[in-house]
């Protein structure tokens, strides 16, 4: 009688284990797929923030006027997707970023910003500083020296 129940429960019990293992593939599977449309979600964004600077950045160093409206515009689209999509530290800095914007803390808190960034997409262990990155965007020392002396906070 024990070997007859055994029979019948061996089965069972290796259809209910096959189904188990195949709802935490297909579940795991399915959250990859979700990370990976996430993960391409974000990196757009960040893509896209870092384009308005850079653009902003031509501008300037052309003498060019600046659209605000656009600008404003733009920034507030990738606002809205970087509180969805960016992960807490991005966000934080982006914050960190808006409230330093008129004030001479404005550079460092972009160049923590985009370190941030950087970090988010893979490059945990970046040894890039925000001097690092301000430094690349003047061209020369003396500029760099210059913005220090004007008061502006850069590292």
């Amino acid at each position: 009688m024990k070997i007859e129940y055994l029979q019948l429960f061996i089965p069972v019990l290796l259809i209910l284990l096959a189904g188990i293992g195949w709802l935490y593939r297909h579940e795991k599977e399915r959250r990859l797929e979700i990370e990976k449309q996430l993960s391409d979600k974000k990196y757009d964004v960040y893509i896209r923030l870092l384009t308005v600077f850079f653009d902003l950045l031509k501008q300037v160093k052309k003498g060019q006027p600046t659209n605000s409206a656009k600008l404003i515009d733009k920034m507030l689209d990738i606002k809205k997707e970087i509180i969805i999509f960016g992960n807490d530290e991005v966000l934080f800095a982006f914050f960190k970023w808006e409230r330093d914007s008129q004030t001479k803390r404005n550079l460092k808190a972009l160049a923590e910003l985009i370190i941030e960034i950087r970090r988010d997409m893979g490059n945990n262990k970046t040894s890039v500083t925000t001097k690092d990155f301000l430094k690349s965007l003047v061209s020369t020392d003396e500029d760099f020296k210059y913005l220090q002396e004007q008061g502006y906070e850069l590292s």
